[in-house]
């Protein structure tokens, strides 16, 4: 054998060990059991905070201008966390992470989530999910098809009135698949919230705001399903497709509600060591303002700061934040900002205020 012969050897062996290698630390999410599910879902949660409002719907009216910045910048795939209730749908189903994690304060919000994810199980179409939520029931005959668009689901259901029966079926449901599917074993006063969370949906409908009832500054559900962003319905209950991915999530147990504090010593460093078992990146992190609240105290400040950097990132890992100066008839965006970026400027000691985390190194669309 010649040197060249030799030489090509050694080269192919190398292209074949990189590529091994590669293949070894690729994001791989393993399948996830309903018992493991609920394992993850607890295990990861601490203790219920205060919050100031029941926060049942988005309250950000610009929650789809940074959909076209997620696209033009390949966001995609990767572990995505959240917080809050219903606008995380529509980042899920523009990024189609692997895995997902809701993390928010309020153990209110994780038996909303795990109401979410019992009625997209047994909900083939939006509309049949949102007659769930609402307890409003849908004619089969004359309600909303499969595809129909989501003017058209939400017309419907203005025109529909509730049923308390409804309700109590779909509780019903949702105990029994949590007990004897998930084994989520819930205590009586998370049973309590459940239902009041279903009560809330029916008293309400899709005319339910951030805080139950009809503010001037607040939309309502039905308003943010109708929204647009440049003539488009972005919202994934106007897709079959996107609904059929947010589903296809839920059944596969990848989109994880969990009770949590962006401050706290415990949730965000367990996600972070399981997503590092697994050889898992964030791709986007939904905050919402909520380090609004965080910068009021030093301490939470640098405890969240101190959680930022030790989830696993990549330079793709971005954050969505929504923006908005005091009163809602005001300024608000939503804006997108790579996470690095933003260990970065904390490092350089260039985040005075909360003013300076509004407004310094934004991804520009």
């Amino acid at each position: 054998m010649n040197n060249r012969s030799k030489l090509l050897i050694i080269q192919l062996a190398v292209l074949i060990a990189v590529f091994t290698s590669q293949a070894v630390i690729a994001q791989v999410v393993p399948e996830i059991s309903p018992k493991e599910f609920s394992r993850l879902s607890i295990s990861l949660s601490e203790k219920s905070g205060y919050f100031n409002s029941d926060n049942w719907v988005s309250n950000e009216i610009s929650y789809l201008d940074v959909l076209d910045v997620i696209d033009e910048n390949d966001i995609e795939g990767g572990v995505y966390i959240g917080v809050g209730a219903n606008q995380n749908f529509t980042y899920i189903a523009n990024i189609k992470p692997e895995l997902a994690f809701i993390v928010d304060i309020r153990k209110q919000n994780r038996m909303q989530h795990l109401i979410y994810k019992i009625l997209f199980e047994i909900s083939e179409t939006p509309a049949a999910f949102i007659s769930k939520v609402i307890s409003k029931p849908l004619d089969t005959e004359t309600g909303p098809k499969a595809g129909a668009p989501i003017n058209a689901i939400v017309d419907y259901f203005y025109t529909v009135m509730p049923e308390e029966k409804l309700t109590r079926k779909t509780e019903k449901k949702i105990f029994e698949l949590l007990d004897e599917k998930y084994e989520y074993n819930l205590s009586e006063s998370e049973q309590s919230t459940i239902s009041y969370v279903l009560n809330s949906f029916r008293l309400y409908g899709l005319g339910i705001t951030y805080n139950g009832y009809r503010r001037s500054w607040y939309p309502t559900w039905g308003q943010l399903l109708k929204m647009s962003y440049n003539g488009e319905q972005l919202n994934p209950f106007n897709s079959m497709d996107d609904y059929r991915y947010l589903r296809k999530m839920y059944v596969e147990n990848r989109i994880i509600p969990v009770t949590g504090n962006f401050a706290g010593s415990k949730t965000l460093r367990g996600i972070s060591e399981y997503m590092r078992e697994h050889n898992l990146t964030v791709t986007a992190y939904y905050v919402s303002n909520v380090e609004q609240y965080l910068f009021r105290n030093l301490n939470d400040w640098a405890n969240w700061v101190r959680n930022v950097k030790i989830l696993p990132l990549d330079d793709k890992s971005v954050f969505i934040r929504w923006i908005y100066e005091q009163g809602y008839s005001g300024y608000h965006e939503t804006k997108l900002q790579w996470m690095n970026t933003f260990i970065k400027n904390y490092n350089e000691g260039r985040y005075y205020s909360y003013n300076d985390v509004k407004h310094l190194d934004y991804i520009i669309k």
